[in-house]
């Protein structure tokens, strides 16, 4: 199972004026009872956050939106160029219209 997570705060200058609602989204995967946040910073920067269930919820309290996934992480997206790029590669989303967290939020909750 992969967690898809969505925020809508940023500092980045670029998100701020290109994305509606969501600017910044990340892939959270499920490792025993530690959930481990797969943190896009910039090409070639990634960094993993180790989160609890305490973690989700404080995230959940603090704007950022959830959605469940059953798929097979994908690990190859070591050239990823924006946080979106990362998150279809690592779900395996071939979709070229999709480029900002908003559009990739609307697809993912589309049943």
């Amino acid at each position: 199972m992969i967690i898809i997570s969505f925020s809508k705060k940023t500092s980045k200058i670029f998100p701020k004026i290109f994305c509606k609602k969501y600017k910044h989204c990340a892939p959270i995967i499920k490792k025993g009872n530690q959930y481990i946040l797969i943190q896009f910073i910039k090409y070639n920067n990634i960094k993993y956050i180790k989160l609890t269930k305490r973690d989700l919820t404080l995230l959940h309290n603090a704007g950022w939106d959830f959605i469940k996934i059953n798929c097979n992480p994908n690990y190859d997206f070591k050239n990823a160029r924006t946080c979106v790029s990362l998150v279809k590669k690592f779900i395996g989303l071939r979709i070229f219209f999709i480029q900002t967290p908003y559009a990739l939020y609307k697809k993912l909750k589309r049943p």
